[in-house]
């Protein structure tokens, strides 16, 4: 008899052919689990067949097509996957044979398996071997190289090798492992970790609870062996295991009353050689299982510990990495320090961000007003018990205390302040620490560099370090990132390394003042952006370099999903999540206030009295006019064509949602502000229950997006349907408001169902009022009032302590799933994108650009260019990439029932009705590390798509294809080469590299032209990307023809909490390559902004009117400016940095008017109120916004006014002196 064995799973396959060579009957053979190929052959040639399978079960295409024949042939197969779903498919196998071959799978072991081919040769074969029972091994137990004892006696392992007073590290990993025998990397981490001075229980575990078998969960063998009397004696948890053991049964609640911090260490599933040279550090599978599902568990990244080896016999085990596991035992060591060191003697260091590096923006954390948020953590952190010997009584007097002292802005900065530097690094100390590192990252320092220590922040050979000390807290500026030291670096080195002296500040930190923890503040810093792999850091990778061993804990805005994920990655991070800022309706106001009430006055004549609508048109062209309409909106063939567009812009202005402040950490909203969050919320859909805006419209007998479309319209009772939709939302928040009087207590909902706007509702409407009502008070608000666990966790974090994990994204278009905060969130299997819903958005946004475009041009665009950010797709699960692949004319195909994309399809033509759009996709780095899946698929579409036998008429992707073949022909490329290159549509960062360039660039001011900016776009994203996620190379010619073919850019949006003037990487990224295509063809793209924040409206907007729209809405609005004056220094940051954003985005784009830069002038700087406030909490931030607007002046970017241009010079001198005496004042 011949048994052919099918497995995926290396250990097995070393298993059974070890038990095959032990029995000559029945015959068993390994074959190929990989693919249908020689499958006919492979069924012939056995009896039985067995397929052992790790993974997600019967969506396998090799599993179904092979049981599908199987049956169809009714040959004798079981099918058993190693996993919780126990999948089974089986033809001539009883259930009682079922549960008896399972059960030898699952206890597992070389006489099991033996057993497991002895035993069906005779059930199958007729053979007469007598084969035992299944025999259980031990579930889970503990190791050790010096423990003889039976591995599951805790109490004797305690008794010979735990010595008491010492921190203690549990170690889990599979049993499998143990099974096997081969300790090799267990053993190197025990002693690593003993070398610590620490002990180590390395405890063997499945990671989920077989129910055939009663085998335990890993929680069993995590009390049975890391806790005493219910209680941990282990401080804190290194992780070997792939995947989410939460979805093995381990319950986040058990972890977090556990409360024991857990390392993620990585077992690499390649030889250590192809690891060190790898840029992306793990393939996308690894990244997948080893990295973003163990996430979801709130695991700490660490380093991995372990690479594949494979012998001569082709048998494959685990070799230490030798250097990373000392990494992992010291990080173990300090979060170890931290849950036992009294916080009386903990030193802790808190990063404020500073970029740009000066003092107008010290604190740079987007959403979040960094400084009071620090002091408050001051306040609880005292409280608590640490050190603290000042608390400043005021973020302004905070600042003060700051910038008295030594600081990244050396414009101002004294002689007396760097001589007294709380922080000094001598030339001696760091000399000592840059021997110690490895010579790759000497050479490369001392190349981009020079010698150390380097020039950069060096008095008198002593590099300073920012901040304060202030008990045994230090209150620092993390340092520059070095662009701005050496601008040249943009265009020839955007790899280059960070500064000495970003490196000595770490190490000054970490080595000399010995701190025991870092907190970086706010969204977001430089160090997870830092040059290295993508994954799986080595010792040559800048953000390991910086950081060590460190515990960094990272307050981080939790609607900033791919960021914080960079962050946890990259920079080991314990993320805190923490809310988004306040929100509300931007309404009418001013100009814009007076144009909707002469619009209203023209429809109500228009209606009741025609004869004397002349004047009334007058007023509305003279009101338009105030507000800057000019050539803005299209007039129609009539004035009412001109009215209407005008009354729709207005009441989307009204309508849309505006900041209206900063959040501060811990602090939860309350008041109106509490009412504004809960109307935000309720104006989006729930679980595909309808909002409760849409339901209070339709009480009134409307349909919401009538009313948000058609403002124009009158009603029954005199009304326009914008100010019907006004009295829409005042019922809303009087409804909600109700709520709030009476405390949101949850038996109140029964009184506000006798309100009127409910009261007369159908059966199934009050059903669904009443759900949204018990949704508030029940779920959103108590969930918002738990935002005080954004400091109490971050408190515990520097305890030691497990964080719970959560999912993220925007609270506002995620839903409330991702509240409270105060958690450690993740975000998105990549194998799962784009999901089913979000290739429907993608569809619907892909539709909306065409339609955009033929109305802007009168045709179908050839060819778009498009930017993938990881972030937005992770809280959108995929919607750019859908809508790539449905401009080109495939869709994803789906396993079921993981719903992870494992294919894709062509739309046929005559179902898509249009040509195939080429696409071209410019990645973030982040992107590339973290949807790496993304990437492979993004590839197999082009390849799909440029094969097809279509038309250059019907398929633009082969069109361009072809002629850009027949370009690099022309130029001496062979036919095979330049198939390859003109086949590129991803485009990215060199590897190891961040970012777009531009930004810093605009920054350092080191441009003249828009060429400028196009050659350090093209350097930063002419790095070409195949369908491995790997780097082909540098190719900025066919980067360029790509750029120079563009008929429309674009950039989605998927959220209102963030936009295209909250940070310059919007202008980086799509303003970078608005800039590149105007360099290269002399004309501007169309260039679109796509909106799915409301995912009924989605729609897309010109870059220029997405800019007209935030800076009417939002930048002038009073509500946004008085909210932001609340924050004194911060809030004066963030006007400053709106200001700066617009600027850039004028550079790269031309959406800037002259009354937009004269309104920021007006508004911002000569305002006598604005100023006076400005030059008592942050004067700096006066000076930059002078400075940007006197910028724009000189660049040819705004023709102002003689008087305007005059007072600005004046006051810029003014502020530059003061700034100056000041710095001479400080002592």
């Amino acid at each position: 008899m011949r048994i052919a064995v099918y497995t995926n799973i290396l250990r097995v396959t070393a298993l059974t052919r070890r038990c095959a060579a032990l029995m000559e009957e029945p015959e068993v053979c390994v074959c190929a689990a990989d693919g249908m190929d020689d499958w006919r052959s492979m069924r012939a040639a056995a009896d039985l067949h067995l397929f052992l399978w790790m993974g997600t079960g019967l969506d396998n295409v090799f599993l179904q097509k092979a049981s599908r024949d199987l049956q169809r042939n009714r040959i004798p197969h079981l099918i058993v996957v190693d996993n919780a779903d126990h999948d089974k498919v089986t033809y001539s196998f009883s259930e009682e044979q079922i549960q008896r071959a399972w059960a030898y799978f699952r206890y597992d072991g070389e006489e099991n398996m033996r057993n497991l081919f002895l035993w069906l040769g005779r059930e199958f074969g007729g053979l007469s071997y007598i084969a035992a029972p299944p025999v259980p091994l031990a579930w889970n137990g503990v190791y050790h190289p010096r423990w003889q004892g039976n591995p599951e006696d805790i109490a004797g392992y305690l008794a010979a090798h735990y010595k008491e007073g010492r921190p203690t590290v549990g170690v889990i990993f599979y049993r499998a492992e143990w099974i096997t025998g081969d300790f090799t990397y267990h053993t190197a981490l025990i002693h690593a970790i003993e070398r610590e001075g620490m002990n180590a229980i390395a405890v063997f575990s499945n990671s989920y609870r077989d129910e055939r078998v009663a085998s335990p969960t890993l929680m069993d063998a995590i009390r049975k062996y890391f806790c005493r009397d219910g209680q941990p004696f282990v401080d804190v948890i290194i992780s070997t295991m792939k995947f989410s053991i939460k979805a093995g049964g381990t319950r986040i609640e058990d972890l977090y009353a556990l409360g024991v911090p857990v390392l993620e260490a990585y077992t690499v599933l390649a030889p250590k050689e192809e690891w060190e040279q790898s840029p992306a550090g793990l393939d996308p599978m690894e990244v997948s299982m080893s990295v973003a599902m163990p996430e979801f568990d709130g695991v700490i990244h660490a380093v991995p510990i372990a690479a594949k080896v494979r012998d001569e016999r082709g048998e494959v085990s685990y070799a230490a990495l030798d250097e990373r596991m000392e990494r992992i035992a010291r990080k173990a060591r300090k979060w170890a320090a931290l849950r036992r060191k009294p916080n009386a003697k903990k030193k802790v260091a808190i990063v404020f961000h500073n970029y740009p590096p000066t003092n107008a923006n010290i604190g740079s954390a987007a959403g979040l007003d960094s400084p009071e948020s620090v002091l408050r953590l001051l306040r609880a952190m005292r409280a608590a018990g640490y050190v603290v010997d000042e608390i400043p009584e005021s973020s302004k007097a905070f600042m003060k205390l700051l910038t008295d002292h030594v600081t990244n802005d050396r414009r101002f900065m004294s002689a007396e302040q760097a001589a007294a530097a709380d922080g000094q690094l001598t030339a001696e100390q760091y000399g000592a620490f840059f021997t110690e590192l490895p010579e790759q990252v000497r050479t490369q320092l001392a190349l981009d560099w020079g010698d150390a220590p380097g020039d950069v922040f060096n008095y008198d050979g002593k590099l300073l370090i920012p901040g304060t000390l202030n008990g045994n807290l230090f209150i620092t500026v993390q340092p520059p990132r070095g662009f701005g030291e050496d601008p040249g670096k943009l265009l020839h080195a955007p790899d280059a390394a960070p500064t000495h002296h970003y490196i000595g500040y770490y190490h000054w930190l970490r080595d000399v003042w010995k701190v025991d923890a870092v907190i970086h503040v706010g969204t977001h810093g430089s160090l997870e952006w830092l040059p290295g792999k993508g994954t799986a850091l080595s010792s040559t990778c800048y953000p390991d370099v910086s950081l060590g061993d460190l515990p960094d804990i990272y307050p981080y805005w939790i609607t900033i999903v791919g960021e914080g994920i960079q962050a946890k990655r990259r920079g080991a991070a314990c993320l805190i999540s923490h809310l988004s800022p306040p929100m509300e309706l931007a309404g009418a106001f001013e100009e814009i206030e007076e144009l909707e009430q002469a619009l209203d006055e023209y429809v109500h004549f228009r209606a009741a009295q025609p004869e004397n609508i002349e004047a009334a048109q007058t007023l509305v062209r003279e009101k338009a006019a105030a507000c800057h309409f000019e050539g803005e909106i299209d007039e129609g063939d009539s004035f009412d064509d001109y009215a209407d567009a005008l009354h729709n812009y207005v009441t989307d202005i009204k309508n849309m949602q505006i900041r209206t402040g900063l959040h501060i950490l811990g602090c939860a909203p309350e008041g109106e502000e509490l009412i504004d969050f809960l109307c935000a919320l309720m104006r989006m859909e729930h679980g595909g229950e309808q909002s409760l805006v849409r339901l209070i419209a339709a009480q009134f007998g409307y349909d919401y997006e009538e009313l948000l479309t058609h403002s124009e319209r009158m009603t029954a009772d005199g009304m326009t349907y914008g100010r019907k939709l006004d009295a829409v939302e005042a019922e809303m928040r009087a409804l909600i408001s109700f709520l709030a009087e009476h405390g949101y207590a949850p038996e109140v909902v029964e009184q506000a169902m006798g309100l009127s706007v409910i009261a007369a509702a159908a059966e199934e409407e009050r059903t669904a009022f009443l759900h949204a009502l018990h949704e508030i008070v029940e779920d959103m608000v108590p969930r918002l009032r738990r935002t005080e666990g954004e400091i109490t966790e971050t408190l515990r974090a520097l305890t030691g302590r497990y964080i719970e994990p959560s999912p993220a994204g925007a609270p506002t278009t995620n839903g409330v799933d991702v509240l409270p905060t105060g958690r450690n969130f993740y975000g998105l299997d990549p194998r799962c994108m784009p999901t089913p819903a979000a290739w429907e958005y993608g569809k619907q946004l892909g539709d909306a650009l065409i339609e955009q475009y033929i109305s802007d041009e009168g045709r179908y665009p050839e060819a778009v260019g498009i930017v993938f950010w990881a972030g937005s797709n992770m809280r959108s699960h995929g919607q750019c990439i859908a809508e790539l692949f449905y401009l080109m004319g495939v869709r994803p195909v789906w396993r079921r029932p993981s719903q992870r994309v494992s294919g894709l399809a062509i739309i046929p033509i005559a179902e898509l009705q249009r040509p195939r759009i080429d696409v071209t996709a410019r990645i973030s780095g982040l992107f590339r590390d973290a949807v790496p899946n993304a990437v492979h698929w993004v590839d197999e579409a082009v390849r799909m798509v440029r094969d097809l036998d279509e038309s250059n008429a019907e398929n633009y992707v082969r069109k361009h294809v072809l002629s850009d073949t027949a370009w690099l022909e022309e130029q001496g490329e062979t036919r095979e080469s330049a198939w390859e290159r003109a086949s590129v549509r991803i485009f990215g960062d060199p590897p190891g590299a961040y970012g777009a360039g531009v930004g810093d660039l605009l920054e350092t001011k080191e441009w003249e032209t828009l060429d400028d900016l196009a050659a350090v776009y093209t350097r930063f994203s002419g790095t070409a990307y195949g369908g491995d996620g790997y780097a082909r190379g540098y190719d900025p010619e066919v980067f360029q023809r790509r750029m120079a073919g563009l008929d429309v850019t674009v950039k989605n949006e998927d959220t209102r909490e963030t936009h295209m003037f909250s940070s310059d990487d919007y202008n980086a990224y799509h303003g970078g390559m608005i800039a590149t295509v105007r360099a290269l063809t002399g004309k501007a793209p169309r260039s679109y902004t796509g909106d799915s924040s409301d995912r009924q409206r989605i729609s897309v907007r010109s870059v220029a009117e997405e800019a007209a729209r935030l800076f009417r809405g939002e930048a002038m609005n009073p509500k946004f400016i008085e909210g932001m004056k609340k924050h004194d220094y911060k809030g004066a940051s963030d006007l400053a940095n709106y200001l700066a954003h617009s600027y850039q985005w004028d550079a790269t784009s031309a959406v800037m008017k002259d009354w937009m830069y004269e309104g920021y002038a007006r508004k911002y700087v000569l305002d006598a109120g604005m100023q006076e406030w400005m030059q008592e909490v942050n004067p700096w931030a006066l000076h930059r916004m002078a400075e940007t607007l006197l910028e724009a002046q000189q660049r040819g970017l705004w023709n102002a006014s003689k008087e305007t241009l005059a007072e600005l010079r004046s006051l810029y001198l003014s502020i530059e002196g003061d700034l100056e005496e000041r710095a001479e004042g400080v002592v």
